[in-house]
């Protein structure tokens, strides 16, 4: 490896032993705590901490129980250093901010904001021609997000929810039927894909795991004091994965979905993955032919429409769904 690199990791990881002894100030941390957080051995992590010693970094060693902890003197401040950016590195910040400009109206979309005005204060001025000439090269068109000034507050809840693992109850408008439901949900995590912010969570109505769109059709979410423990074996980045569209090393999937009023009329304004054709037919009803690798995320969303679909074409995908209807029936009884 160079020896700048080789310099250059050193820096990066005595910096976050660093910030991790600030972070944990009350009980410290052990070497074996930190060389898990580098991924390094615990020699290394003995190395770095004798270099910061030496650099006048105040590191005591203590004692919580029986157990040997590393920990900052009481009353030091860790020197945070202020950011500099180069041109580069500004334009990129720039960038960003713009290509998430269709979460606008997000709880951390504001937040993002605030951070990037505090930033913006840090690009030297010599930067601002470079920044404004390179920025023409560019432009992003991602379709807005739709009234999540409304729902952005339900976005907080259901992440309080999450952190605090506690149940929510969430009031909407079904597509299928257009009554008001209501639900109570176990919140496993937040993502977005495909133009939609998305709920996912254990449903107890359904006894599975349901995604909920932050959309106009949900009117309420309510904040529960009942607890819950998600799943050890569940992982929302493996559990994305598995919906329609993704990277899958299996073998295609091809669906005819018929799909009736009032939901086709909710669906005609979708962008869906895998979606290959949409046919209108009489009635309001519309043929959907998806092609797709992802079997278990279209199975989730054709679910997700209700009484109002009718599935036909592939006899594989036809016979999934029917099972996984008459599980749900059974679940309901």
């Amino acid at each position: 490896m160079p020896v700048k690199i080789a310099e250059e990791r050193q820096v990066e990881r005595q910096w976050m032993i660093l910030k991790e002894l600030d972070r944990c100030r009350v009980e410290g941390a052990t070497k074996r705590h930190l060389a898990d957080l580098c991924h390094v051995s615990i020699r290394t992590i003995e190395r770095d901490m004798l270099d910061l010693s030496l650099s006048q970094f105040p590191i005591i060693k203590d004692k919580m129980g029986r157990v040997t902890v590393w920990k900052l003197k009481d009353g030091y401040k860790l020197p945070y250093p202020e950011v500099k950016l180069n041109p580069s590195e500004s334009l990129s910040l720039i960038l960003a901010e713009e290509a998430l400009s269709f979460l606008a109206g997000t709880p951390h979309y504001h937040y993002f904001r605030r951070a990037m005005s505090k930033l913006r204060q840090s690009i030297p001025a010599e930067n601002d021609r470079f920044i404004s000439d390179t920025k023409r090269a560019f432009a992003f068109r991602f379709p807005q997000l739709r009234d999540m000034e409304r729902l952005s507050s339900m976005i907080s809840i259901a992440e309080i929810a999450y952190r605090q693992q506690k149940r929510l109850q969430l009031t909407y408008r079904s597509a299928s039927s257009g009554k008001v439901n209501e639900r109570k949900v176990d919140p496993y995590g937040i993502y977005y894909a495909y133009n939609a912010l998305r709920l996912v969570g254990y449903c107890h109505l359904r006894k599975d795991v349901r995604e909920f769109n932050f959309d106009g059709r949900l009117r309420h979410v309510l904040l529960l004091s009942e607890s819950f423990d998600e799943p050890e074996n569940f992982d929302l980045a493996t559990y994305t994965q598995t919906g329609f569209g993704g990277i899958r090393n299996r073998n295609s999937v091809s669906a005819l979905v018929h799909v009736g009023p009032p939901v086709s009329r909710w669906v005609k304004q979708q962008t869906l993955p895998g979606l290959k054709n949409t046919l209108d037919l009489e009635d309001d009803w519309i043929e959907l032919h998806f092609e797709t690798d992802g079997e278990e995320g279209l199975l989730r969303q054709v679910l997700a429409w209700g009484s109002c679909v009718k599935v036909l074409g592939s006899e594989k995908f036809k016979s999934t769904y029917q099972a996984e209807v008459l599980q749900m029936y059974r679940n309901l009884i």
